[in-house]
């Protein structure tokens, strides 16, 4: 990841944050996200002529091998699609997904691309198989600026200071278990917490 890009993408998300009248202590509505970018969102199901059968097949051929890309129809606004069965094989419906904590990941993390420019992923023939392209090092910033977006930084030092669990940050703001374990630990949230409560006990 190119330097000083961390700090970068909690600008990016702050910036964001503000746009859509959010609260750096809340993680923000995607639907006003989406609505900022000008992007539509839909579940694949919507697409696909055999419906959520389709995605069920993929599913119990690979698990897990399709969450979420980016299309951009000809003169049409970018469209993102996600994937509304879940590890589990369970279909979600579009109420499910909102909540869903692995659904909002993949949805951020393709907002992400938009934010950074990153170029729009495209489809491959190879062997009579479709790919997806992309850049492992624009992957790695999307993955990044998704956390920041869900999961704001002032959010994650406020949890801290009242000393969450990451199950409680993952219940309270629909985020999964290990997108909370993972940004608290990244931004250091508890650390600076233990400093400040160690230098006004001295």
């Amino acid at each position: 990841m190119r330097r000083g890009f961390k700090a970068e993408a909690e600008r990016h998300a702050a910036s964001l944050g503000t746009a859509i009248g959010c609260s750096d202590l809340q993680s923000p509505n995607l639907a006003n996200i989406a609505a900022h970018l000008r992007v539509a969102v839909l579940p694949a199901d919507q697409l696909l002529d055999g419906g959520v059968g389709d995605l069920l097949t993929l599913h119990r051929t690979q698990p897990g091998a399709f969450s979420a890309a980016t299309f951009s129809p000809p003169g049409r606004r970018h469209l993102v699609v996600y994937n509304p069965v879940d590890l589990d094989g369970r279909y979600l419906s579009p109420t499910e997904a909102k909540l869903d904590g692995r659904i909002r990941s993949n949805v951020a993390h393709e907002f992400s691309h938009f934010i950074l420019d990153h170029d729009v992923r495209r489809v491959q023939k190879i062997a009579e198989h479709y790919f997806f392209t992309c850049n492992p090092e624009q992957e790695e910033e999307a993955n990044w600026l998704a956390g920041a977006l869900l999961l704001p930084r002032p959010l994650l030092v406020e949890a801290a200071r009242q000393r969450l669990s990451d199950e409680q940050i993952s219940t309270l703001h629909n985020v999964s278990v290990e997108m909370a374990r993972f940004r608290m630990n990244a931004t250091g949230a508890k650390m600076q917490v233990a400093r400040a409560r160690r230098s006004r006990s001295a």
